[in-house]
């Protein structure tokens, strides 16, 4: 694979706050989150991070949502903490 560098020039507060943006959406950099947007649009891929957009599970997901919640709250108390990476691998 070989490599390029792109250089936009852009406003300092717009770059700001995308960079924000792109931090509270859980990329490490701008150019992480730019090189996500690039690699999935020449996929065909649309990329929407607005979590209001996103709607509601459908009923079997979130009956399987609840499921998982219901026995991880069951389960949560079978294992302790452990003493050693040994002991915990031992529970698993």
């Amino acid at each position: 694979m070989s490599t390029v560098k792109l250089q936009v020039p852009m406003d300092k507060e717009t770059r700001d706050k995308w960079e924000s943006f792109a931090s509270q959406n859980g990329f490490d950099s701008l150019q992480s989150y730019i090189r996500f947007i690039a690699k999935a649009n020449v996929d065909g891929r649309r990329v929407d991070l607005d979590v209001d957009d996103w709607g509601q599970p459908s009923d079997e997901a979130a009956a399987r949502l609840n499921a998982a919640a219901v026995k991880a709250k069951k389960d949560k108390d079978l294992s302790g903490p452990f003493a050693s990476v040994d002991d915990f691998m031992k529970d698993l």
